[in-house]
């Protein structure tokens, strides 16, 4: 039960690092880098991660990202003392389209897989995420998020939610702080993104 809930955690704290789409006047093909810290399954953790999106046209996007973290702790199972370490991917397909002239609905359905090590063992999980929310630009260097996400990952589902702000220092480099949760997972997130 506890690799379970280390799986679903984990995809749940990729899926917080990785909803990245912006509104129709910013772009959609960016790429990112952050440092992710929070716990898993009650779990102190930390890592960091990559992350990028791409415009296909006016209205939809890919998406994707890669992070690995790793407990904060040692863990003693039997005569073995180690850390935890998962690493894991996503990828997926995006669309928004503008509520009104600063705020736009976004979503997503990705793909994400986690592998979670200890010691000589490892457990692997995939599934898919839903992600639904809105984004707003406030001023010309704020913007602000929210989104739920729903993820079916093997035989369990979990349902959380995100929150971020970003400044842009230039019209073209941001700096995201971002907050996210669901049963078994808080984090915060911070990042730096490149919009192209």
């Amino acid at each position: 039960m506890f690799k379970k809930a280390l799986i679903i955690g984990a995809i749940s704290s990729i899926a917080s690092f990785s909803v990245t789409a912006e509104e129709t006047a910013l772009s959609y093909t960016h790429a990112g880098i952050g440092y992710e810290t929070g716990d898993i399954a009650d779990i102190d953790f930390s890592g960091f991660g990559i992350y990028g999106s791409k415009a296909l046209n006016e209205s939809f996007f890919l998406t994707g990202s890669y992070l690995s973290i790793e407990s904060d702790d040692q863990f003693t199972d039997g005569p073995v003392t180690d850390d935890i370490e998962a690493t894991g991917f996503n990828f997926g397909v995006g669309f928004h389209t503008p509520i009104n002239s600063t705020v736009d609905f976004v979503s997503t359905l990705s793909y994400s897989d986690v592998e979670a090590e200890f010691a000589d063992e490892s457990e692997d999980g995939n599934g898919y995420i839903l992600a639904a929310g809105v984004r707003a630009l406030p001023s010309d260097v704020l913007e602000l998020s929210a989104f739920i996400d729903y993820a079916d990952i093997e035989d369990s589902s979990e349902t959380g939610y995100s929150l971020g702000a970003r400044y842009f220092t230039t019209p073209d480099i941001s700096l995201g702080l971002g907050y996210g949760s669901s049963d078994d997972f808080d984090a915060i997130t911070f990042d730096v993104r490149f919009d192209m």
